[in-house]
């Protein structure tokens, strides 16, 4: 086929497929949520039943979802508790924003500035009244797909035996089956560690950061430490904000500048120690993604697919990599994709993915 041709049906493609996932978003969206969540699952199920041939896999897998449940079920918590709170402290916080509103205005010359008068001059009121509404109807929204991921999630499990089989029935060939298994295999291995990787890292950043919130007082520091852990998920921008967010709630707690700039700098100190030297290391890894692909990655499915398009971003580029890397004619885009040229994922990888063939019944 000539260049010119199939360049033209790369783009074409691209454009579609492009079109077809932002299109049916709803629909894909809580199906990947819903198979991120059983690998999770699955993997940490696996962890506990290699700690010791008495623990049989039903077993372990029980423990594994309860686990998570215990996590949702204390998440809620926590931001029930924080709404509690915030709504006891809401005269003192209102209090401080006019401190913090006088002080601006008397920057720009307007010394009548104050909270309520910024409220009346953007109709907050109103806004506040149509935002509740959307909250609403996201929370809804939520729960909707909250029960549809967790349907999901259990329809992966009950038909995970039943996926050697269809592997069989749909590559005859033993060699077809065996690199098409590969595949599977590394991509469930890099996102396996991509997700161990992330969790760790995130985990190591709350962790420090609640020593920080905590030392310098301030409230709500479980909830801001929750933030945290979920925002580190979402490349780059996530750890911005999440440097942002419990800096802006110190401004209306202190009324004193220097705990806010320690909090400032204990925070970003963190992100960045952690970010510059860790975090390359084990990311790099874990899925051979350049820096520029990760941010263009991450502003792509945050367009396609909102906030879980930005919380999928990366491993969803490593399967679109390793997938691309199969074909000839699509190899140069996996190429490009890639941190150092070589997208197969060989070394530690392939050793685990030839585990998995090997085990895997029909191979």
């Amino acid at each position: 086929m000539d260049t010119t041709i199939r360049a033209s049906l790369l783009f074409l493609c691209f454009v579609t497929a492009i079109a077809g996932l932002y299109v049916a978003r709803d629909i894909f969206t809580p199906f990947a949520l819903a198979i991120f969540i059983w690998l999770i699952i699955d993997a940490f199920a696996g962890w506990i039943d290699n700690l010791s041939p008495k623990i049989p896999y039903w077993l372990s897998l029980t423990i594994a979802v309860l686990t998570v449940i215990a996590g949702i079920v204390g998440v809620v918590f926590i931001i029930a508790d924080t709404a509690n709170s915030v709504i006891d402290q809401a005269p003192r916080y209102e209090r401080r924003l006019d401190e913090i509103f006088h002080w601006a205005g008397s920057l720009v010359g307007q010394n009548d500035l104050s909270i309520t008068s910024v409220i009346e001059r953007v109709n907050l009121p109103q806004k506040i009244q149509a935002g509740l509404a959307g909250f609403a109807g996201t929370v809804q929204g939520v729960l909707s797909d909250f029960m549809l991921i967790a349907i999901y999630v259990a329809f992966l499990f009950a038909a995970q035996s039943s996926f050697p089989k269809k592997m069989d029935d749909l590559f005859p060939d033993v060699q077809a089956r065996k690199k098409a298994a590969m595949v599977g295999a590394r991509i469930r291995i890099s996102i396996e560690k991509y997700l161990g990787v992330q969790t760790l890292i995130s985990l190591m950043q709350t962790i420090i950061s609640f020593g920080i919130m905590w030392a310098l007082g301030l409230e709500n520091a479980l909830f801001w430490s929750l933030v945290i852990f979920i925002l580190n998920y979402i490349p780059i921008v996530g750890g911005l904000a999440a440097v942002a967010l419990p800096v802006m709630f110190a401004l209306v707690q202190f009324e004193s500048f220097t705990p806010i700039a320690i909090l400032a700098a204990g925070l970003f100190g963190a992100q960045f120690i952690i970010g510059n030297t860790i975090q390359p290391k084990m990311m790099g890894d874990s899925m051979n993604l350049s820096a520029l692909i990760v941010v263009l990655s991450l502003t792509l499915w945050g367009a396609l697919w909102g906030g879980v398009g930005a919380f999928l971003s990366a491993p969803l580029t490593v399967i679109f990599m390793i997938v691309l890397a199969q074909f000839p004619t699509t190899r140069w885009i996996a190429v490009l994709l890639s941190a150092d040229g070589n997208p197969d994922f060989e070394d530690d990888t392939d050793d685990k993915s030839q585990d998995k063939i090997e085990a895997t019944p029909g191979l």
